[in-house]
């Protein structure tokens, strides 16, 4: 080397060393050299972007330390809160804790008030990821401090994963108070439901019909969480013996009459009570005598669904004795309800009634339903009756639901109790098959095939996923909670499978006490 070519070297690296220069940073990768970048203050935005980036929990220890010197950043507190949330960093429960800010205003004082707000929700979020009870009393404090919708919001949610007992009674008050945001009350409903103290329920119950009904898809979710506790004062609410709930509903003309027997019927189906059988199947006879058709329709049709739910053979007597004596053409939707509820129940006596139905003759629309009850719940013993219709039948709209049923049952007649073949069915193209390979894995209860079964939670058919529901909650497996909220929250906002999604929720929330696998 020449003296030159080695004197400039040396100037070189002493301009490195005296401007702080260091080589960059490779974007997406070189993970230690982007930890490193942390300590310099003009590159800690794009070291953040890179390590989330590159997502890999080794960051952990520097971001905490970054967390607690960015007092005065909350920015960058807000940021680095959703790192710890997402990896689940228990060690940053401490330091989030420490920096929560009681004392910051509304966002609309100001943009240090609107930063310092967000990095307070942020936080109070990681803070219900990480499942510390430890944080209990700073969001307790967080909650009744703040005057900010949103960091109200996060702080309920957390305290209700954190399940707060100590919270349940300032929960019921918000739920309550008129004066509070619609959706600040509706968080508190959830955060009570996951909490599950029975101690709740009266006011659950009476979210069921408050402010039309409003409240009505949260409260349903709550009480199906705390579940037997609350079926005694569902089944007084149903039967008029609720005297708050019968004066907030009779005489109230934004309220349907009806409403009371069949809101508190529907989530008591839900709940999946043996204990409301009885109740329900009184309540039917007293139903079938009311001469106002719209409120009785209204209500046998939740009435029948919660027997289905429940899945007590006691039910079918009171389904077949409407399906029986109603006609048809007028009822076709509560048909589809009864065919749904005895496939539920799932006993396989009900087939030859069926085909007395069936053999009546009427209108497409109800006898369809018929028809998609025999191929999901028949042995191939129905096969060459199914055959037999298949040939008479000439309505267009009738014949696919057919031939679909002959699949199905033909596919009994090869894999009858045996899980593996049925597991073997849920690859093919056809929804069909899937459909009734899945009913007949939750029948048989063959807990190895929950993994598979959850490839198929996204199907793009609804029946499938409507049978997936019967399978879990038949399996009782806690692998399904966690996937189940992934996709409800993947596909929130979503019209085609709104209905369907509500109800995988619901699903978890059963789970959510029953699941013993």
């Amino acid at each position: 080397m020449s003296p030159k070519i080695g004197c400039l070297c040396l100037v070189l690296a002493f301009s490195f060393a005296a401007f702080g220069c260091s080589r960059d940073c490779k974007p997406g990768e070189d993970l230690d050299c982007w930890i490193g970048a942390l300590k310099k203050p003009e590159q800690v935005s794009k070291a953040l972007d890179n390590i989330k980036q590159i997502n890999d929990p080794k960051a952990a220890p520097a971001l905490i330390e970054l967390f607690s010197a960015s007092a005065e950043e909350p920015e960058i507190r807000e940021r680095l809160a959703e790192m710890f949330r997402k990896w689940k960093v228990k060690e940053a429960a401490k330091p989030m804790i420490d920096a929560l800010d009681f004392t910051v205003g509304p966002s609309k004082d100001g943009k240090k008030a609107k930063r310092i707000n967000r990095a307070n929700q942020k936080i109070a979020s990681a803070l219900a990821s990480l499942g510390d009870p430890a944080a209990i009393q700073a969001l307790t404090r967080l909650l009744k401090s703040t005057k900010e919708p949103d960091v109200q919001r996060a702080a309920i949610r957390a305290l209700g994963k954190l399940r707060a007992k100590e919270v349940v009674d300032d929960l019921i008050r918000m739920t309550e108070d008129a004066t509070i945001l619609p959706v600040i009350r509706l968080n508190a409903i959830y955060a009570l439901g996951e909490i599950g103290d029975p101690k709740a329920v009266p006011n659950l119950i009476m979210g069921l019909y408050r402010e039309k009904a409003y409240y009505f898809a949260q409260a349903r979710l709550a009480l199906v969480k705390i579940g037997e506790p609350a079926v005694d004062l569902l089944v007084k609410t149903m039967n008029g013996e609720n005297p708050d709930a019968k004066k907030l509903t009779e005489g109230n003309v934004e309220i349907l009459a009806g409403a009371l027997e069949a809101n508190a019927a529907l989530v008591l189906g839900d709940i999946g009570s043996p204990l409301a059988v009885e109740p329900l199947l009184k309540m039917i006879d007293k139903v079938a005598k009311w001469e106002e058709e719209t409120n009785r329709i209204l209500v046998q049709t939740r009435l029948f669904a919660a027997l289905g739910n429940i899945g007590d053979p006691r039910g079918i007597k009171a389904i077949m004795g409407y399906l029986d004596k109603e006609p048809d053409e007028k009822y076709w939707d509560v048909r589809l309800i009864c065919a749904t509820a005895l496939n539920t129940i799932s006993d396989r006596s009900v087939i030859g009634d069926i085909w007395k139905l069936l053999d009546k003759g009427g209108h497409p629309r109800a006898r369809a339903p018929l028809v998609e009850l025999i191929g999901n719940l028949a042995t191939d013993e129905a096969l060459p009756k199914l055959k037999d219709l298949q040939a008479k039948e000439k309505d267009v709209t009738l014949q696919p639901v057919i031939a679909d049923a002959i699949k199905k049952v033909e596919a009994y007649g090869r894999c009858q109790q045996n899980a593996g073949c049925w597991q073997g069915l849920l690859d093919g193209k056809e929804a069909a098959l899937r459909e009734r390979a899945i009913y007949e894995i939750g029948r048989i209860g063959d807990a190895g095939s929950v993994d598979g079964l959850l490839k198929y939670i996204g199907d793009e058919s609804e029946n499938v996923r409507f049978a997936l529901m019967f399978a879990f909650d038949k399996l009782k497996s806690k692998k399904v909670v966690g996937p189940l909220e992934q996709l409800v929250e993947k596909e929130k906002g979503s019209a085609r499978f709104n209905v369907a999604n509500f109800n995988y929720q619901l699903v978890n929330a059963r789970l959510h006490r029953t699941a013993t696998r």
